[in-house]
């Protein structure tokens, strides 16, 4: 495909004549009656409503949208697809409603423009981020995920290299940034899909305009050499026509100077000068069969001497893009270095125009784009997106892969931010940052007010309305109410609950401790810190959420606070211990006034009522009750120290033990749990949750107050029969 310098034809009052310009469509590319009725069908829109008008590099809009065309009709697109291409071309002179094109051209074009119109903000995006490769990446990504119909990539390519063709003449600086964008952007893609006819020319247009100097040099260089290779590779097209005619080859073979991008490229990884370059020409030969391409090569290899590092074999292993072909280098008898590709007519159809050729046509018969063809155009997007995204995204960043189940939203600053499919403003604002998130009460959507509950779309900009005051409310933790999607934004939300009660927790446990502490006159002497320790906890405030919640009772804060000698300090946490009363030891001697005794339950195993116990009578510590089958019983230094002791079942104080729960890792699970230690009206202390995402499990540990071994057995039932839960067993600390 040459270079777009076609002369259009206007008549006396500045319409352009398209009679010429169709009889030319037609005699190149054999159109039926019926797409050429529809290119003329377009034309006439377009020149209604774009007549005169031109673009602010000075290049009317009806012949740019005439050159989108021939691009497309070049890549032998279906014509409703050149059909959007030529409406693409005058998108920036004028609105157009979806309605107003469905109307005049069908629903195909229609849906083609609306996916058109997604991918403009690239420009916006790229112009702001340019330099910053994270954002680079999710703007790729962000393109591919509004681009699911392959067309509109081809259209958006072909109005890319019409565009760069047309710049020549606006400010150098302005034209670099645009240069920018195709390396960014447009030339990766066009790689990817395989379309060598559009990449070549978009990096050398892009070269051009950001080195032109160096370009200018050169192209002065082929320009010096161009009649002495001309001549070189003319003989080296009859030997290799002759030699293949001798073994009954039908193969074409053409010559061609290489891009000079491509030339600057080899240059800079080799460190040398374009005078040492020899290879800057390349010989390309087409034949029927796979077989006959290695049969060539072997008549390569007998005819010149081979270089053999720079032989590469690409039909047996082609590239991630599905190029196919063999490039091999040899010495010319003149010792001038060439380079030659060996390929199938259909694999240069692929190499030229890519997914196009691959996917859209079949035997030349156009088919339809079916769930196939779309499917294998998602995988080629996503094995690209892997290719590409070679920097790494931040820590605390979800992680995100190129499918159908990822949306890309924009923030008010131009970031691109990729959540799950479904996510809602509220998503949006936990992920920006957790004040925005607890603070949110509205949002817009591309300047438009929704509801928190809107989906979130991929090109979607995003700002998020906030109050000074006030926290997230409950209904965005009910899955039914649609408030939420991800686990990041539930998360943030429970752990401020969490918080706001532990606020309450310490208030509370504050006023419980100043009133023991002024019922014993001992306010001024104590220290609050020194309490803390003596129940083994870390810092003032967790003695009070402690209090607060009940863990520890007012007769416990009364007996610590006490007057005592100096002991040695204790690793656990002590307190009176009513529930026991004594029995006769082994020898038969009896203990008396249990509640007299300084005791403490053992946190090695913490025992509850209805198991069995036994009493080891410390030096320090009181009596530590352990449980019978406690490993660490037989551990303890003087077995003369144990005691026989039971459990008093007049009494009725609550244990603190904790369970260990495994459960497959679905969504439901956590809120399942909560809901039933509040049906069974039992105090849950802590509930934490750790999911292993390779594995599909998640284990959640909850502590909470039990009465006893029975309650314990049928708490732990009640779990085990909720959905999604696969064992539950009593964790000894």
């Amino acid at each position: 495909m040459a270079k777009i310098k076609q002369k259009y034809s206007y008549s006396s009052n500045g319409i352009l004549d398209i009679q010429p310009w169709l009889t030319t469509v037609e005699a190149n590319h054999a159109l039926p009656s019926a797409d050429m009725g529809l290119l003329e069908q377009t034309h006439r829109f377009i020149q209604r409503l774009a007549q005169g008008l031109t673009t602010f590099y000075g290049r009317p809009y009806i012949e740019q949208s005439l050159e989108i065309a021939e691009i497309l009709l070049d890549l032998k697109l279906d014509i409703e697809t050149v059909s959007a291409g030529m409406i693409s071309g005058i998108l920036t002179a004028m609105p157009l409603t979806d309605d107003t094109i469905r109307k005049e051209l069908g629903d195909t074009i229609s849906k083609l423009i609306i996916g058109m119109r997604k991918t403009d903000i690239i420009t916006a995006l790229q112009k702001q981020k340019s330099g910053n490769q994270i954002q680079i990446d999710k703007i790729r990504k962000m393109l591919l995920a509004m681009a699911t119909d392959i067309r509109v990539v081809m259209i958006k390519l072909a109005e890319r290299l019409t565009f760069m063709y047309g710049i020549k003449s606006i400010p150098a600086e302005e034209r670099r940034r645009f240069a920018q964008e195709i390396f960014d952007i447009y030339a990766p893609l066009a790689n990817r899909l395989g379309i060598g006819q559009i990449k070549w020319k978009l990096e050398d247009l892009a070269f051009r305009y950001q080195h032109p100097e160096t370009y200018k040099n050169i192209a002065k260089f082929l320009a010096e050499r161009r009649m002495d290779r001309e001549t070189h590779i003319h003989q080296l097209i009859l030997t290799l026509q002759n030699e293949l005619k001798a073994v009954h080859i039908k193969g074409k073979v053409t010559g061609r100077a290489k891009h000079i991008y491509s030339i600057y490229l080899k240059m800079q990884r080799k460190e040398i000068e374009q005078a040492e370059i020899y290879d800057h020409s390349a010989v390309r030969i087409l034949v029927p069969t796979i077989e006959e391409c290695y049969t060539t090569l072997s008549i390569v290899n007998s005819l010149w001497s081979p270089v053999m590092q720079e032989f590469d074999d690409y039909i047996a292993n082609p590239k991630p893009n599905g190029y196919r072909s063999i490039h091999t280098a040899v010495i010319g008898p003149d010792g001038k270095y060439f380079e030659i590709q060996i390929r199938t007519q259909l694999m240069h159809e692929e190499s030229e125009r890519g997914v196009a050729a691959h996917w859209l046509y079949k035997e030349g018969a156009p088919s339809p784009v079916d769930d196939r063809t779309k499917m294998a155009y998602l995988q080629q997007l996503i094995s690209w997106h892997k290719e590409v995204a070679n920097v790494a995204e931040t820590a605390n960043t979800e992680q995100a892969s190129l499918s159908e189940d990822q949306v890309y939203v924009i923030t008010p600053a131009g970031d691109i931010i990729d959540l799950p499919q479904g996510s809602t403003p509220i998503d949006f604002a936990y992920h920006i940052h957790s004040d925005i998130g607890h603070h949110c009460r509205g949002a817009k959507i591309n300047g438009h007010i929704v509801p928190l509950t809107y989906s979130l779309r991929t090109g979607d900009k995003v700002d998020i309305h906030t109050v000074a005051e006030g926290g997230p409310s409950r209904d965005w933790l009910n899955a039914d109410l649609g408030f939420t999607k991800t686990s990041r934004a539930r998360s943030k939300i429970m752990h401020w609950f969490k918080q706001q009660a532990l606020h309450q927790d310490i208030a509370e446990g504050k006023q419980i401790l100043d009133r023991e502490l002024a019922r014993s006159g001992l306010a001024k002497s104590t220290s609050v810190m020194d309490i803390a320790r003596h129940f083994s906890l870390k810092n003032e405030e967790e003695l009070l959420a402690f209090i607060g919640r009940g863990m520890i009772g007012s007769g416990q804060i009364a007996h610590a606070i006490q007057p005592k000698p100096s002991e040695k300090a204790s690793t656990h946490t002590t307190f009176t211990a009513p529930l026991l009363k004594p029995k006769e030891t082994s020898t038969g001697a009896a203990i008396a006034g249990a509640s007299d005794l300084l005791t403490r339950y053992a946190k090695c195993c913490k025992p509850i009522p209805g198991e069995a116990i036994i009493g080891y009578i410390t030096q320090t510590s009181g009596i530590s009750i352990h449980k019978k089958s406690c490993k660490n019983v037989s551990h303890l230094a003087n077995p003369n120290r144990f005691i026989t002791v039971a459990w008093d079942n007049d009494k009725t104080n609550a244990f603190i033990t904790d369970l260990k729960i495994m459960a497959q890792d679905r969504e439901r699970v956590l809120r399942d749990l909560t809901a039933l230690f509040v049906q069974e009206k039992m105090k849950l202390l802590s509930l934490n949750a750790n999911a292993k995402k390779d594995h599909g499990k998640m284990t959640i540990l909850a502590t909470m107050q039990i009465q006893n071994v029975e309650q314990l057995e049928q708490i732990k039932q009640r779990i085990l029969q909720l959905p999604g839960v696969m064992d539950v067993i009593r964790v000894k600390k």
